[in-house]
């Protein structure tokens, strides 16, 4: 098992690039008036959302490398810490993948938060954990620790009920990984008309302008133009393959069936009575 570092109940990977004190410094933070947060669990968008947001605040000029967004543009402030946030201009993007029951909240930021089916999620973060850390689970171990919450970032359910639970607040947005594939344009849109009514009439009036959005956050142009350089992967750097398939349904093909029925019943017993079972088809 991928050892992992237990802060204030939750579970965060332990390797060299997650340091206590930055995760204390990120769970202890309070957002400023205007920032912009993607949340999320790891593996079910956050890279995509990012440059999403980045095409429509910065009307589609620019796409920063992916080191460069994590550390610096768009931090991931449990691994840069928050000092990293008083270099950033106004409205101030960041990200996390912290439960929302664990971070502080200001009514005046706002939070987006993406999720995705655990089966794609799952497999996902395998894959991803597989080419990043030194002592990565196989496929079966890594399946058991995910769906008993034993896992970077613990239990996924809890992880995603923790947002749903506010999904009406006027100050969040929920955008589903499925939805945003199925129906991108619309669903950017949605996001711009969350960030700022002057986002929305910009992009919706300009096709133009549109048009290159959906290029430059589409799979194909973020897997050639975007890679990172890990400092800290297995044997030192490397570069890290975040971008993998990009698709939904990859989780039936990789689990096994027993698994996939595991899994669907653990959704049923969490998720009663939410919305959620019926979008990811599980009743």
């Amino acid at each position: 098992m991928a050892p992992t570092q237990t802060i204030r109940g939750l579970p965060f990977p332990k390797e060299s690039w997650f340091l206590p004190k930055n995760i204390e410094d990120a769970l202890d933070y309070t957002p400023q008036d205007e920032d912009i947060i993607i949340a999320s669990y790891p593996k079910t968008g956050t890279n995509w959302l990012q440059y999403i947001v980045f095409q429509i605040i910065y009307k589609g000029e620019f796409f920063p490398d992916l080191n460069d967004s994590i550390f610096k543009h768009a931090p991931l402030i449990e691994v840069t810490g928050t000092s990293v946030l008083e270099k950033l201009e106004k409205p101030r993007l960041y990200k996390h993948h912290l439960p929302y029951n664990m971070v502080q909240k200001n009514v005046k930021a706002k939070y987006i938060y993406i999720y995705r089916k655990p089966e794609d999620t799952v497999v996902s973060f395998y894959h991803f954990a597989r080419n990043l850390y030194q002592d990565a689970d196989e496929l079966d171990e890594f399946f058991e620790n995910f769906i008993s919450g034993n896992i970077g970032y613990g239990h996924y359910f809890e992880h995603v009920l923790s947002y749903f639970a506010h999904k009406d607040d006027a100050n969040v947005l929920l955008v589903s990984y499925e939805k945003l594939l199925l129906n991108k344009r619309d669903e950017i849109l949605r996001i711009a008309k969350f960030l700022g009514e002057e986002y929305f009439k910009t992009l919706s009036e300009n096709d133009s302008l549109m048009e290159k959005v959906l290029e430059h956050t589409s799979f194909d142009y973020m897997k050639k133009n975007l890679s990172l350089t890990h400092p800290a992967g297995k044997g030192g750097a490397q570069n890290v393959n975040y971008f993998r398939k990009g698709v939904s349904g990859d989780g039936k093909q990789s689990l096994k069936p027993d698994q996939l029925q595991r899994l669907k019943d653990l959704a049923v017993e969490r998720l009663k009575g939410t919305d959620l079972l019926k979008e990811w088809l599980y009743e």
